[in-house]
């Protein structure tokens, strides 16, 4: 039973407990409206540093992948100026294999392997063999007499006169500045002494520069060394004159231009040569050109276009821009394999081929950008990169064997390792920063992840497309010289003497010979384009290959195969 409150008799006090009561209602009130009000604005504060806290969070995550990609940069051009510029792994003895325990005895025996001259019980060493010395009975000896004073061909000791029993020869290789000659043809007339009429004369003999003074093998000369050994016309100019002429570099211009436009069609022979070929290897690089349609300069393209050894030729192209309309244009009725770079411009002429074209990838490539993310993921590059390099073994071991016996091969073995990287790079993809030098090789390489499976479907094909990058070395050494082209028009010029002397490169030729030879059989009307190609040229005319290259490409290749044979004999020891 609850007990009320009494309340007093007194209406009055009744009253004034009634109002106390209501205005104490009142502040109760007002004080949960304000608590309430307190609680709304701690909650929207609470969701505002939220928001806050989100936003700061992902600018830090952009600052993080930031950071990390201008790190990587900045590593890439210290290497670039500070390091060494190839792409090579540490493959001594001592290296090993990718994640092998350091094991002595192995390193014993790869070292006892690599001495197999070492001199046994009681022998004694072998002395190293001599190189042979360069032949020079070929070139012209002069002989040059030294006698003794008179006073010494008598005999202290009886003094008789001394006699002549024998000689010493010492011999001295020397060199004598080449000299500029002139040639003076004699046209002799004839006439008959009494009609005074029917004067007769022979014709002037053709020139490679019509109405000019110069000779077949001046204008060679100049040929070869801008567009061979990568000399600017200044310095020609200069080498003339200390050869007792000068002609002026709008003199050697002139000789230049004209001779393009006389070997134009060998090039032309070479290009279409070169589309016959069932598989093309092209890549481009860049250089200044002056002269264009915007004042300035702006940057023109060289294309080189590499065909097989049954079409041994190296055909180059100009463009102004790097735009898909230049190979779309040379391109126009190939039907083959093209191997390239991931150049986006491709792609256009792969998809509107209808199959005829069909795109290769390089391995050197996606190798390069692996190799440049060993700093961002040492782990995970250096695993593809091991994967890469047995995927080179492989060639190595195919090199001398046909096309169909190296397809063979390459599906016995490489496609296996193509799976594992594949279903590696498949497995590393989601954990690994987009922009990071890591990320970047994995969608590369997983981007081209097809074209760069096609070279084992066809022993034809190479598993990189380096001969494109070598192939363009000329050009890249001859702009640091003559640092630009005159105008759009020169590099069209350019590209066909490129595509001249890149045959003759390609077939170990002695360039001057070459061009002199073309230059002088074209200017008296040449028909025969096909007796001057260079594979042609080259096999009619042994005297002039360059036997010592030869000899250099065939040492550095014994060299390469037998360190590789070494190091998987190394590692299949480890194994």
């Amino acid at each position: 039973m609850s007990v009320l409150p009494r309340l007093p008799d007194d209406p009055e006090q009744c009253q004034r407990l009634l109002h106390d009561l209501l205005s104490r209602n009142d502040e109760l009130r007002r004080q949960a409206e304000d608590a309430q009000r307190q609680a709304e604005e701690a909650r929207r504060r609470i969701d505002e540093l939220q928001r806050v806290l989100d936003a700061t969070a992902a600018d830090y995550s952009q600052l993080q992948e930031k950071h990390a990609e201008l790190a990587e940069t900045l590593a890439l051009l210290r290497r670039y100026v500070f390091g060494p510029r190839r792409e090579r792994l540490p493959d001594d003895p001592g290296q090993g294999h990718l994640f092998d325990l350091h094991d002595t005895v192995l390193e014993m025996e790869a070292a006892a392997a690599a001495e197999p001259d070492a001199a046994g019980p009681g022998e004694r060493p072998r002395a190293a063999r001599p190189r042979g010395r360069t032949s020079l009975d070929h070139l012209p000896h002069n002989r040059i007499e030294h006698d003794l004073p008179e006073a010494e061909k008598t005999c202290p000791c009886c003094g008789g006169a001394k006699r002549r029993i024998g000689e010493d020869l010492s011999r001295e290789l020397e060199f004598t500045p080449a000299k500029l000659e002139v040639n003076v043809h004699v046209l002799p007339k004839y006439a008959c002494p009494k009609c005074h009429d029917g004067v007769a004369s022979p014709p002037v003999p053709p020139k490679p520069i019509p109405g000019g003074i110069a000779g077949p093998g001046l204008v060679a000369y100049v040929l070869v060394g801008k567009f061979s050994d990568h000399l600017p016309l200044y310095r020609l100019e200069d080498i003339l004159t200390r050869h007792g002429v000068h002609l002026s570099r709008s003199t050697l211009c002139d000789w230049v231009k004209n001779a393009a436009d006389l070997l134009g069609p060998l090039a032309d022979l070479q290009k279409t040569r070169v589309l016959q070929s069932p598989v093309l290897w092209t890549d481009d690089t860049p250089v200044t050109v002056l002269g264009g349609k915007d004042p300035g300069s702006t940057k023109g393209r060289f294309w080189v276009y590499i065909g097989d050894d049954a079409h041994p030729y190296s055909v180059y192209d100009f463009t102004m821009s790097r735009a898909r309309d230049g190979p779309a244009a040379f391109l126009a009725d190939y039907h083959g394999f093209l191997q390239a770079d991931a150049y986006g411009g491709y792609d256009g002429i792969f998809l509107g081929s209808n199959g005829t074209i069909v795109e290769v990838a390089c391995w050197a490539h996606a190798r390069r950008k692996f190799f440049d993310a060993r700093s961002n993921a040492p782990r995970e590059a250096n695993q593809v990169l091991e994967w890469i390099r047995q995927l080179y073994d492989v060639e190595d071991r195919a090199g001398d064997m046909t096309a169909a016996e190296r397809q063979s091969l390459r599906q016995r073995e490489s496609i296996p390792i193509l799976d594992r990287i594949e279903s590696y790079l498949d497995e590393v993809s989601p954990r690994v920063l987009p922009k990071s030098a890591m990320g970047k090789a994995l969608t590369y390489a997983r981007n081209q992840r097809a074209a760069l499976r096609q070279y084992v479907n066809d022993g034809r094909l190479t598993i990189d497309n380096n001969i494109s990058e070598r192939t363009l070395r000329p050009q890249a050494i001859g702009r640091k010289n003559w640092e630009f082209l005159g105008s759009p028009e020169a590099g069209r010029r350019a590209a066909v003497l490129f595509t001249i002397l890149a045959g003759a490169k390609r077939h170990r030729l002695e360039p001057w010979a070459y061009v002199r030879e073309v230059l002088l059989r074209l200017s008296v009307g040449e028909t025969d384009l096909e007796a001057l190609l260079p594979d042609r040229w080259a096999t009619d005319h042994p005297e002039s290959v360059l036997k010592h290259r030869l000899d250099e490409s065939r040492r550095k290749a014994a060299r390469q195969k037998e360190k590789r044979q070494q190091r998987r004999a190394t590692s299949s020891r480890k194994g």
